[in-house]
């Protein structure tokens, strides 16, 4: 019987130390370079995604400024959110907004990208790809969506 309740304590100290050790390893992060697209008819005089600065995006401009960093989760989990705060001169008082993440891999960490639609809608996603790249996840023309 000793050698039964022996065995359950180790099983449960190994079952313990696994679930601890899951835990630890959804906290892990990596850094991204971020970038803005303005598809709006207003400039963006700065931008910033959890508190992490972005910079001014001119009017139908972007791409062409990478500002270090964004940290987020190297695991994706389903509803992941991120806020976008916005503002500048032409657009008036600061504007915030929580923004859904789409799925990702962690071998898609090269850039955090933040597309500003004409819609008013805010689309991000993490990838390795530019504009100019077929396999870039916002495809279409969103430019005028």
């Amino acid at each position: 019987m000793t050698s039964l309740r022996a065995a359950v304590k180790l099983l449960a100290s190994i079952l313990l130390a696994f679930l601890l050790t899951s835990c630890n390893a959804s906290d892990e992060t990596m850094g991204l370079d971020m970038v803005g697209y303005n598809h709006t008819d207003h400039d963006i005089g700065f931008f910033a995604v959890n508190g992490q600065g972005g910079a001014y995006v001119g009017r139908h401009e972007g791409g062409g400024g990478f500002v270090c960093c964004v940290s987020i989760p190297s695991k994706y989990y389903p509803g992941m959110t991120v806020t976008v705060r916005w503002g500048g001169e032409e657009i008036g008082e600061t504007q915030t907004r929580i923004v859904k993440v789409p799925h990702y891999k962690p071998e898609d960490g090269c850039h955090f990208a933040v597309h500003f639609l004409r819609s008013g809608e805010i689309v991000v996603f993490v990838t390795i790809y530019y504009p100019e790249n077929n396999n870039y996840p916002l495809n279409g023309n969103f430019v005028n969506s």
